[in-house]
């Protein structure tokens, strides 16, 4: 088996075990031949970005091939996903021990998933009785006459919960991306939507900061309305009175419940804010850096320069070089 961390920066072959502080979330692509293994790099992609954006959880996935090796025992399946990576070319037709090994994979795996063509598992296994399933139109005839019935969505969630389906992969990460929102909450699900192209942008920017404040409160509305009033006033940064104004409550108040929310004050959440538009802007425009400084609140480019040293140990004008280099450093 060959096994993948997707860490937070970028995926790796394990070597070592994660930090004792992170919880791992097993996830098992079973390919139907050795040669689909290039195709699961878009599910790669997708818990690389997940990965980004969630704390204390890293995703790990394992690429299988149908049936190469022992399914692994109830300890090994624990919380663990399946999800049988087909296309919309090819049905999987099993043989008899296939079928045997996919029947374990399923009856062990408390969360698995058909994709495209491995929907037709579903009669293989001769638990198409009264099945439903999100089908492929072009697999649609085939389903019919083998008992399987066509959802009529590109996404299926059965009603127990744990056999669940989508018609093509692309389809795929849109059923993955509401497994998020069960796991982790409709935030974060929305956030990695965006995040990955499934939804579009809110706003021309996306802040990484307020997402994970955000999310770390709970969706604490006091701390959401706070965070999204300075992202508003970011060029022309409120006085902490004036934020509380705005967000209808005493200063006292609002900083005890961001603190206790966030464990982050109100101005180094901030000076966060800014330095990461400021980041943004050094990255993805041709703003001369004393127009940077301005937009993101700051006094003048050397006190700009001074903070964003500090945060991200590079100065803006390396940031800035990577960029017309071709990577970005911060």
């Amino acid at each position: 088996m060959k096994h993948y961390v997707v860490t937070k920066d970028h995926e790796n072959a394990a070597k070592g075990s994660a930090p004792v502080s992170d919880r791992l979330q097993f996830i098992d692509v079973v390919l139907y031949r050795n040669s689909d293994k290039a195709s699961a790099e878009l599910i790669m992609e997708f818990y690389r970005a997940l990965n980004t954006l969630v704390d204390k959880h890293t995703y790990v996935v394992n690429l299988r091939v149908l049936a190469k090796e022992p399914v692994g025992g109830p300890l090994y399946w624990a919380g663990r996903t399946a999800i049988f990576w087909g296309d919309f070319e090819r049905a999987w037709c099993p043989t008899a021990a296939e079928r045997s090994w996919v029947n374990q994979v399923l009856n062990l795996s408390p969360r698995s998933v058909l994709v495209g063509g491995a929907v037709m598992l579903l009669a293989q296994l001769g638990s198409a009785d009264r099945s439903t399933a999100a089908v492929h139109s072009g697999f649609e005839a085939a389903a019919l006459e083998l008992g399987i019935g066509n959802s009529g969505t590109s996404i299926h969630f059965p009603p127990d919960g744990r056999t669940h389906s989508a018609n093509t992969r692309i389809s795929a990460l849109r059923l993955l991306a509401e497994f998020v929102s069960m796991d982790h909450g409709e935030h974060l699900a929305d956030t990695l939507r965006r995040y990955v192209g499934l939804a579009e942008p809110k706003g021309a920017t996306e802040s990484q900061v307020a997402n994970r404040l955000i999310r770390k409160s709970n969706g604490d509305r006091l701390v959401s309305l706070a965070v999204d009033t300075m992202l508003d006033n970011i060029e022309d940064p409120l006085r902490i009175s004036e934020l509380s104004e705005l967000v209808g409550t005493s200063i006292r108040q609002l900083q005890r419940r961001f603190l206790c929310k966030t464990g982050m004050t109100l101005l180094d959440t901030y000076k966060e804010l800014r330095l990461e538009r400021s980041n943004s802007l050094l990255k993805y425009t041709d703003m001369p850096l004393v127009e940077v400084a301005s937009a993101t609140g700051f006094s003048s480019r050397t006190a700009m320069s001074r903070a964003f040293i500090k945060r991200y140990k590079l100065r803006p004008e390396q940031v800035r070089n990577g960029r017309f280099l071709g990577h970005m450093s911060a």
